[in-house]
């Protein structure tokens, strides 16, 4: 399928806090549910970004921070909670976007979600003790089961469809390895298990660091459908991606709701909702969080309307910045790559004759860096700069992206004209065309 989103280009030629309200279920796609901590959304460095709305339930006088040059950005969304907008703090240049709002806090909307053993998804329990994985190279295989921890210090282990219930306070830990799974879900118990955790008990969590890669996609049917990490409602131990070139592509919904969701030093984790008790990014600027539902869809958003792209004289150049193009990747995949393309037509004037025509190889095109790159992919542009510009008399790649889950990009690219010294006078037109498949 190839998306297509054109941008119509032309240049000259010259010479308070409201009332109280009813208590509903959060509805947004990251729910912050503690209802009193200081810093319940703590973003001190990275940066979390999710499409959709952002609910943080702190009544605490500082019930978000955001602290250094970093963002918390809710795309085509809402940023609020109860002690919105004056307990939304930020510090040292940090930022929303969009400016939070006063509003009033929501419920768990999984309240009544059956947990293990009781649920349908749940495995049958063993006799205790129940058994341990640790893998170390190579390649391995596991089924749906009850653990008391699963390790990976290298190679890829790969989970067959179902539920893991992790019951012991080592967790789980991805280091250095892969962890692949398709139609799973990780359930994190306590020793206690099959008897639910205590409240306040930190029981199992799951890590993953150290260039650990972890890729899930939850499975679409049954009782934990779109479910990819369940934690059982006391557990206070939370799930965690630490260091530079480490992920988590959840691939589904992280429910925790006594524990925090955390990304450090470099870390990333992407997930399709989120409903967690805290969340925060520390360590890094690279540091990321991100939700991004699954929509089933590629698409690409380019500036609507005519820019115009200003004047030059005949043999002269003019250079101009078209604005924000952004490619969303909702298709859920778990290995996601898309290229977007740009492509040009001539720049004509009057009767479009030879000297009321500027030709695409006189329009050249360069992308930029990305200004945001959300998910657990990498992203490349097809001209990092001025120097790599390229002439759009053939269609020429804008940016890549490859990796896994939902993600979207942005970029800033300019767009350089060279007038031919035969140009005449005029207002010449022409499209510039971004796709993406």
């Amino acid at each position: 399928m190839v998306l297509t989103a054109a941008s119509a280009l032309a240049w000259v030629v010259t010479g308070p806090s409201e009332a109280a309200r009813a208590a509903t279920a959060c509805t947004a796609a990251l729910c912050v549910l503690n209802a009193s901590a200081v810093d319940a959304l703590y973003v001190h460095p990275g940066s979390i970004h999710v499409t959709g709305d952002i609910l943080v339930n702190s009544t605490n006088s500082q019930a978000a921070l955001v602290s250094g040059a970093t963002s918390v950005t809710a795309t085509g969304g809402t940023i609020g909670g109860p002690a919105a907008p004056a307990g939304f703090a930020t510090a040292s240049g940090g930022s929303y976007s969009p400016a939070p709002t006063n509003q009033s806090a929501g419920t768990d909307p999984y309240a009544a979600l059956a947990q293990c053993p009781a649920a349908a998804a749940c495995p049958s329990t063993p006799t205790p003790p129940y058994p341990s994985v640790n893998h170390v190279t190579g390649n391995q295989t596991i089924s749906a089961g009850v653990y008391t921890s699963i390790s990976n210090l290298g190679g890829t282990l790969t989970l067959n469809p179902g539920t893991y219930v992790i019951t012991g306070t080592s967790g789980m830990t991805i280091s250095g390895g892969k962890l692949n799974g398709t139609g799973v879900t990780i359930y994190l118990a306590c020793p206690s298990y099959p008897t639910a955790c205590a409240a306040g008990t930190s029981g199992a969590a799951f890590t993953d660091q150290s260039g650990g890669k972890t890729s899930l996609s939850a499975p679409t049917t049954g009782a934990f459908a779109g479910f990819s990490f369940i934690a059982d409602r006391n557990n206070t131990a939370g799930v965690t991606v630490t260091g530079s070139g480490t992920w988590i592509t959840g691939g589904g919904t992280i429910y925790t709701a006594s524990g925090k969701l955390s990304a450090t030093s470099g870390g990333k984790a992407s997930f399709t909702r989120a409903i967690v008790n805290t969340v925060e990014t520390s360590g890094s600027n690279s540091s990321q969080i991100s939700v991004i539902p699954t929509t089933g869809t590629l698409s690409i958003s380019v500036p609507t309307g005519t820019a115009a792209l200003g004047s030059a004289p005949p043999g002269g150049t003019l250079s101009a910045v078209l604005g924000s193009v952004s490619v969303s990747d909702g298709r859920g995949l778990a290995t996601s790559t898309w290229t977007a393309t740009v492509s040009a037509t001539n720049f004509t004037t009057g009767g479009a004759t030879s000297a009321e025509t500027i030709t695409t190889a006189n329009v050249s095109y360069w992308s930029g860096p990305a200004t945001s790159a959300n998910g657990t992919v990498t992203v490349s542009p097809g001209q990092s700069d001025a120097s790599t510009k390229q002439a759009l008399n053939s269609p020429r790649s804008a940016f890549t992206s490859t990796g896994s889950g939902n993600s979207s990009t942005g970029w800033t690219p300019t767009l350089v004209v060279t007038v031919p010294a035969a140009a005449v006078h005029g207002t010449y037109t022409g499209t510039v065309t971004h796709s993406a498949a």
